[in-house]
Parts: structure tokens; sequence; C-alpha cells
């Protein structure tokens, strides 16, 4: 529940100083223009909608894996099956809360105006 909102903050961060490094050293940009830019046309609402996504998401993650571990079978085959199953299980529910949770964040961080 906490790698995983922290992993993406990191990857956030990390995307928009190798997107920085990327525009001036390849394409010839400003840094000052570019990073000036870069933080006046990166939305809060988009940043905060990621984590707390992440977070919802960990808590999917965790409440599966949990899940399907205590309920796995015996030996080594049981626990290759359920660790399987977690997976899928877990990539599919978040694959259709994603939908649900972007609406209702939408609805409550950029229309809340």
């Amino acid at each position: 529940l906490i790698a995983l909102p922290l992993l993406t903050a990191e990857a956030i961060a990390l995307g928009m100083v190798s997107g920085m490094i990327v525009a001036v050293y390849l394409l010839g940009l400003d840094p000052v223009f570019l990073w000036t830019n870069m933080v006046f046309y990166t939305w809060s609402e988009d940043v905060l909608m990621g984590l707390i996504k992440a977070f919802i998401f960990a808590g999917i993650i965790a409440t599966v894996s949990c899940y399907k571990g205590m309920n796995c079978g015996q030996g080594a085959e049981g626990v290759g099956r359920a660790t399987t199953q977690a997976v899928v299980t877990s990539s599919i529910i978040i694959l259709i809360s994603n939908f649900f949770v972007t609406l209702i964040l939408n609805k409550i961080l950029i229309y809340s105006d």
C-alpha cells in the first residue's frame, strides 16, 4: 500500500526529468523555457489522480493476493496456481475499476470548480 504510490511518484518525476534531458540535449530546447512550460501545463489534478489511483490499485493487489495466498493448495504447485490466479484476477479487477475510478475522480477533481 505504500510502495506502489511511491513508485508512481518516482516514475512521474523521472518521466519529467528524462523528457527534459531528451528535449534539451537531443532537440536543443532551452531548459528554463521547457521547465517553466512543463510545470505550467502539468495539472496538479492529473498528478493527484495518478497517486490516488496507485493507492487504490495497491489495495486491490494486496487484497486479492492475500486472499489467493491464504486459500492456496498445498505444495509448490498450489502456490504457483495461487500466484497465477492472483495476478490474473488483480489485473482484471484493476482494468475494470480503472474506468470507474477515473470517472469518479474526474467528476470530483476536474469539474469541482
